[in-house]
């Protein structure tokens, strides 16, 4: 008798251990179909980017994953210096030569800042985004400056808007390129 129910839960170890085997082989399966799509689907995505017309120096598609994080923080950063600037342009400041490159150099900052964001979220144009928002916002302090009669209009300041705003997207560019 206990040689019968030996046998019995031999043969139910066996058929759980065949059980436990088939349902592993079947993860495995659906493991490597899921990693077959994403291969399948990478390629596809290429060409989309390309038609829509973005720039020849666009980043090259990654084989796999990036081994450091560039931009991590940079939504907040961007944030930040969004802040920042807006504070800027409706504090008075002594006017100095120092004190209106220093204004100016947030948007360097911002250049920088904003394209590493947009490039992290797979946006196709993102230098020229960040130039467009960085002139609106040098539109706006400017406006600021010249409504309200406490502030002096800072031409330096002003004419280094655009250069540094598309010196540090093309920074953030870089950076996102050469980023392992």
């Amino acid at each position: 008798m206990n040689r019968q129910i030996r046998r019995v839960e031999e043969k139910k170890e066996r058929k759980a251990e065949r059980d436990k085997a088939k349902a592993k082989a079947e993860r495995q399966k659906r493991k490597r179909e899921r990693k077959e799509q994403r291969k399948r689907a990478a390629p596809e995505a290429k060409p989309a980017q390309e038609d829509s017309g973005g720039d020849a120096k666009a980043p090259k598609a990654q084989a796999g994953p990036r081994k450091s994080n560039p931009g991590r923080f940079s939504g907040a950063l961007t944030a930040a210096t969004v802040f920042f600037i807006a504070l800027q342009a409706v504090a008075p400041t002594d006017g100095t030569v120092p004190s209106q490159i220093v204004s100016a150099s947030f948007y360097l900052l911002f250049g920088y800042f904003s394209v590493l964001w947009m490039m992290r979220r797979g946006s196709a144009r993102a230098i020229q985004v960040a130039v467009i928002a960085a002139a609106l916002m040098g539109v706006v302090t400017f406006l600021s400056q010249w409504l309200q009669p406490a502030l002096q209009p800072a031409p330096i300041m002003l004419a280094l808007i655009l250069p540094l705003a598309v010196a540090g997207a093309y920074l953030g560019r870089l950076v996102w390129n050469r980023a392992p």
